[in-house]
């Protein structure tokens, strides 16, 4: 069981935070900040029309480990202030720089013995923060071991392959009115506009565009600060993740300098849950909808415990 309490992080915008807690009561606890993927999902690891709670699991996961944890809403999202739309990057490493800064600072955490727990995205930008305010540890589940302006266009050419390879009327419309290159021609072109711009948000097609997170996030080089990530490092990817290669489990152990440990979990997806229907890039929100009621994954939450566990017999508290 555990116990949780409101609470705000005072970053260049008041952001707003769930703290959880283990039932047991005790004077200090190991802490965790969480970090959140890309996206407008709330602390939870919700959206609007996608209900997973992962991030709400996860800090339910580690109370009965015996860990607090700190999980917010991003820069400008639900209940935190600020602009979403002009938030880059860097922005974000610095929110969850003063979310490692409150932890240190709360009574009831143990300041040495602080860990990140970063997402996707969040793994992405969480050596960074390391870089900026060190921590005694990270986990890091489905995250990148490349440079951005890498792993993003990949993603789209594997969306316009399956468009290519795609059967039935849907498939013929794709190819007769050339879909393909028109997707890819137009992506193309906003990557090349925003790059050419120092405006916050750009207008794109009628759309509002969070250009300066774009821009950011094409330069930043997550490689950079995984070679200065001393601290130990769990990093966890799933076999049926397509947004990120699952073998950078494995680079990102090898690339960090200090202890690391990688594991690639059989049918776990980017969203760590279990899924063994097809999966396409095509089909990834149609994928996530179906399994948004399931569990994390149970061997995800058992690597996260086992790992704990070491962490605490080198340095029991």
């Amino acid at each position: 069981m555990y116990k949780e309490a409101l609470v705000t992080i005072e970053s260049a915008f008041p952001l707003s935070g769930t703290l959880t807690m283990p039932e047991e009561k005790q004077d200090t606890y190991p802490a965790v900040l969480i970090i959140a993927g890309s996206g407008k999902g709330d602390r939870d690891g919700n959206l609007k029309n996608l209900q997973m709670n992962v991030y709400k699991e996860l800090a339910e996961f580690l109370a009965t480990q015996g860990y607090m944890t700190l999980r917010y809403d991003k820069r400008g999202t639900y209940k935190s202030k600020g602009s979403f739309n002009e938030a880059g990057l860097s922005d974000l490493i610095d929110d969850a720089v003063e979310g490692v800064r409150f932890l240190k600072r709360h009574p009831n955490a143990d300041p040495e013995r602080i860990l990140i727990l970063g997402h996707s995205e969040g793994a992405m930008i969480a050596p960074a923060v390391h870089n900026l305010e060190p921590v005694d540890g990270m986990i890091l589940l489905a995250g990148a071991a490349e440079p951005s302006a890498d792993l993003m266009p990949r993603q789209n050419e594997m969306a316009y392959e399956e468009m290519n390879e795609t059967d039935g009327l849907k498939g013929w419309i794709f190819r007769t009115f050339k879909v393909t290159d028109r997707a890819r021609k137009q992506n193309e072109q906003i990557f090349s506009k925003v790059a050419n711009s120092d405006k916050p948000v750009m207008r794109v097609k009628g759309i509002r565009l969070n250009a300066k997170w774009l821009r950011e996030t094409l330069d930043y080089d997550v490689v950079e600060y995984l070679t200065r990530a001393d601290c130990p490092v769990l990093a966890v990817t799933g076999s049926k993740d397509l947004q990120v290669p699952p073998e950078h489990a494995r680079l990102i152990a090898e690339t960090v300098p200090g202890e690391s440990e990688w594991h690639i979990i059989p049918d776990m997806n980017h969203l760590l849950k279990e899924y063994e229907g097809e999966h396409t890039m095509l089909g990834l929100l149609k994928e996530y909808k179906s399994i948004a009621d399931s569990p994390l994954s149970p061997g995800l939450t058992a690597i996260i415990g086992d790992w704990l566990a070491k962490q605490r017999s080198v340095r029991p508290g």
